[in-house]
């Protein structure tokens, strides 16, 4: 009998396990694939290894700006593969090492619920006080697109030959990032937008400046396809504000969402899901049926990794006696495009401006940002009347990485004069974020 059985090993179910053995508990684990999950298998973990690679080749190819000769450098496709299938390998490995070390029965293979106590993991059951569901999701791909060789983020990362002509469809975060990865590799990318603009669910003004930005793809926004034809290469019939059209590419990566993957067994059982088709649950992660939780994208509502790492931390202390409640209203958003953006708070659509104070400060007036040769890109900080900050967003180098200050500043309460009595080391693009506080209280003495 174990006190919990944890069904998926993603960034939700492995952080659940092991952070319920850290409490005593026994404690097993079943992963029908690959430890890590889809983020770090095919999502997060090799997107950004191949960003990090296009970064650093953009770097060499503008090194005469930092005074620096260097002979002509190359880049490829089957090359970023290789690295990133090494550092995924070393990742998996150290959870799996993880988890062995905290004396967890791993058990391989895909689990089916059986009753609200008891898993079934191929041709063994288990007997359980609890069950965490964290079996995550998997690429949405309407029927449309059930064609040979259509690429989603599930297959994408096997592939080692880069394709000439690239139609990127969904402009959200995945295509976006996509769509900086394989121009800059020397694909032709045209990204096909159903909604009236890139990132939809980002602030107007950042769809805007990465339209703009993004000079290497062609963007086909409020545009859908409606008939797609033969194979290598493909032929996309699409309908546009301009009238209808047909765009021939070699490729073709399906970006458009995800959907919970709900393990066998849970319906059957009567659990009751949402509006997304994912697990319903209340504030300590709890599902429909007493002593079953679930965790991360199978709840079909905030997809990110953190969020189930997160999500994993209430789950189990709730299990374990504690009283924590999920709170979702400050979660970071954050897009390794280039440049980089982030943002926190309160979405734009949600605030009435006209009663908000305001600062905003450019990247291209940062002493820090211009030794990087760093030219594009702004903080955008919005307060409520009183001075407190509601909403932050970065553009810019390592935006990814500061909006973990603004995050804190708005899970603190901080107004922008509180925010800046703190020190903001000189020169640093830290005080892109000082600006723009300096700025609301109408004190910034370096915005031009």
């Amino acid at each position: 009998m174990y006190d919990l059985f944890v069904i998926g090993a993603g960034p939700g179910g492995y952080t659940a396990a092991l952070l319920a053995a850290k409490k005593g508990l026994n404690v097993a684990i079943a992963e029908g694939k690959t430890f890590g999950g889809t983020c770090t298998n095919t999502g997060c973990i090799p997107t950004k290894t191949y960003i990090e690679s296009i970064h650093l080749f953009n770097k060499i190819q503008n090194a005469n700006r930092f005074g620096i000769k260097t002979d002509k450098p190359s880049i490829s496709l089957d090359a970023l593969n290789m690295r990133a299938s090494r550092i995924v390998k070393r990742l998996v490995k150290g959870i799996e090492f993880l988890l062995k070390e905290a004396a967890i029965d791993i058990h391989t293979g895909p689990a089916e619920v059986i009753e609200p106590t008891r898993v079934k993991v191929g041709d063994k059951t288990f007997d359980t006080r609890a069950i965490i569901v964290a079996t995550g999701s998997r690429p949405k791909k309407p029927s449309l697109f059930d064609v040979p060789g259509i690429w989603t983020s599930e297959n994408l990362f096997e592939e080692k030959e880069l394709p000439e002509t690239l139609a990127i469809v969904g402009g959200g975060v995945i295509g976006m990032e996509m769509a900086h990865i394989f121009s800059t590799l020397g694909s032709t990318v045209t990204i096909i937008e159903a909604m009236e603009r890139i990132l939809p669910f980002e602030d107007p003004e950042v769809s805007t400046f990465l339209a703009k930005s993004s000079r290497k793809v062609n963007i086909l926004t409020a545009s859908s396809i409606t008939d797609i034809e033969s194979e290598h290469p493909y032929t996309l019939s699409l309908e546009t504000p301009d009238g209808n059209r047909s765009l021939t590419a070699d490729k073709i990566l399906l970006c458009i969402g995800r959907q919970p993957v709900i393990p066998p067994g849970l319906e059957s059982l009567g659990i009751t899901l949402n509006s997304t088709r994912g697990i319903a649950v209340d504030e300590t992660m709890q599902t429909s049926i007493p002593g079953i939780y679930a965790i991360g994208d199978v709840t079909g509502e905030y997809m990110y990794a953190y969020v189930a790492s997160k999500e994993a931390e209430i789950a189990v202390d709730h299990l374990t006696g504690g009283s924590k409640k999920i709170r979702y209203h400050n979660i970071p958003s954050i897009i390794f495009t280039n440049p980089e953006i982030a943002s926190v708070g309160k979405g734009i659509g949600e605030i009435d401006l006209s009663a908000m104070k305001q600062g905003s400060f450019p990247v291209s007036a940062l002493g820090r940002a211009r030794t990087i040769e760093a030219n594009d890109g702004y903080a955008h900080m919005v307060c409520d009347s009183a001075g407190r900050i509601e909403h932050v967003t970065i553009v810019g180098p390592h935006a990814t990485e500061l909006i973990t200050t603004a995050t804190l500043a708005i899970e603190q309460g901080l107004t922008a004069e509180e925010f800046l009595r703190m020190y903001h080391p000189h020169p640093t693009l830290s005080e892109l974020l000082k600006e723009a506080a300096e700025d609301v209280e109408g004190m910034s003495v370096h915005k031009p």
